[in-house]
């Protein structure tokens, strides 16, 4: 299953393979994701919109669930009391844990580098931009309009 905003973003997961696409924008797509798990909610949340909208993905994560916080476009990172999360034994994963991957970044590179050489990691680069129109790359990332990642060619 995968969530994302608009039907351009939705057809995008759709042709990753997904089995079901919801509109986290949609009126009842809590009810919809309850509905698609059969009532277990999903295993894993990369929750990067955060607000009201984190705070509903957090409502549908699945006991035993991982709760990734690592945006917040809505402009709010979504909160999630300590004891909450143990409550509801979702282990929640904030952005601050970033900090110490210092010193496992380049094998990590390394690895996810071999992995996409050898087609197994394919990254989706939805839209490029030369270097003199960076302002333009950010104007799409800031709208939301961009799909997957967007690159400055040098």
């Amino acid at each position: 299953m995968g969530m994302a905003r608009g039907e351009r973003k939705l057809d995008l997961i759709r042709g990753l393979g997904v089995e079901a696409a919801v509109d986290y924008t949609a009126p009842g797509w809590t009810e919809q994701v309850r509905r698609v798990t059969g009532g277990a909610g999903v295993d894993v949340v990369f929750d990067g919109v955060g607000g009201e909208i984190g705070r509903a993905a957090f409502e549908v994560t699945a006991w035993h669930g991982r709760f990734s916080v690592h945006g917040a476009s809505s402009g709010q990172l979504t909160e999630i009391e300590p004891a909450e999360a143990q409550r509801r034994g979702v282990e929640v994963i904030g952005i601050e844990q970033l900090y110490g991957f210092r010193a496992r970044m380049r094998p990590w590179a390394e690895q996810v580098m071999a992995q996409a050489v050898a087609g197994r990691v394919r990254p989706v680069i939805g839209q490029t931009f030369p270097l003199e129109q960076a302002a333009d790359a950010h104007a799409a990332i800031e709208s939301r309009s961009a799909l997957g990642k967007t690159l400055l060619l040098i």
